[in-house]
């Protein structure tokens, strides 16, 4: 969890194997904890932990994660709802400080709520977020919490 708000990660060139075996959309490369902590239980025993694998973010796949050895992973296998696949209000955005679609809407619409931006900003600046065990993507969530407040306004 040490640097996953401000690291950037490298971006390779797309090759076959980055491409989701599902949808054909380049996946983000995820380190192995990310889906130790994200795969149920009973999945959890069909990890390769010697592939690489990738996060599909594309909102029309059920696939989740897959990986070099063109095995997936859906939705179901996951413990929790993936924001990108998941149009509910509860769903989360923000999966470390509980920022959910409804929560963000309301301060949008409302202000009811402090501005979740800068809350999660100051969480990261005090080392407490946790992105690689608690988002799915594992990384961080600023860049999805700020395109779904542009895409409310």
């Amino acid at each position: 969890m040490s640097d996953c708000c401000t690291k950037k990660e490298q971006i390779s060139e797309s090759n076959s194997s980055e491409l989701c075996l599902s949808c054909n959309s380049k996946g983000k490369k995820v380190k192995i904890i990310t889906l130790k902590s994200m795969l149920k239980p009973t999945i959890l025993s069909t990890l390769n932990t010697n592939s690489s694998h990738y996060f599909c973010s594309s909102k029309d796949c059920d696939v989740v994660y897959f990986n070099t050895d063109k095995k997936t992973y859906l939705t179901s296998d996951i413990k929790v709802s993936v924001h990108q696949k998941d149009n509910s209000f509860d769903s989360p955005i923000c999966y470390c400080f509980g920022w959910t679609k409804e929560k963000i809407k309301q301060y949008v619409e409302k202000g009811l709520t402090s501005n979740p931006l800068n809350h999660i900003r100051e969480n990261i600046k005090e080392n407490r977020c946790g992105c690689e065990v608690n988002n799915p993507q594992g990384s961080c969530c600023l860049g999805n919490v700020t395109n779904y407040i542009k895409n409310l306004s």
